[in-house]
């Protein structure tokens, strides 16, 4: 009883000191000064804005995909020799499915109008 005692500050000693095995360091950077043309070609910004047509058939076609799966796995699990029709339902779903969700997607990005060139600012004409 006595020896089960001594086993937990024993260990809590062997691991106090080996936490107190080296002295703390620190790292320091040096910072350049840049210049506006550095700035400048360190600066920029990319916006990739797809269609919503693209949306729309992208989203359909993962949805037909996960239908497929999904018909799939009803074909097997059912048995009963009507797999092309389990397949032909859950892609049609799927892909049905897929497109109000595309749909859905698009029309909430639909109020976001890409920014081109000519009306972004200009970093180096400081009018911000």
């Amino acid at each position: 009883m006595l020896s089960k005692l001594l086993v937990a500050p024993l260990a809590a000693a062997l691991f106090a000191t080996a936490a107190h095995a080296s002295p703390l360091q620190t790292l320091t950077l040096r910072e350049h000064a840049q210049t506006r043309d550095q700035l400048a070609a360190e600066v920029v910004e990319v916006s990739a804005h797809r269609s919503p047509g693209a949306v729309i058939a992208q989203d359909a076609l993962y949805g037909g995909i996960a239908g497929l799966a999904i018909g799939a796995g009803v074909a097997l699990l059912s048995n009963d020799g009507n797999w092309g029709r389990d397949l032909a339902i859950g892609a049609g779903a799927g892909l049905i499915a897929g497109g109000i969700f595309g749909a859905i997607d698009a029309a909430s990005y639909s109020d976001r109008a890409p920014v081109g060139f000519g009306g972004s600012y200009h970093l180096l004409s400081q009018k911000f």
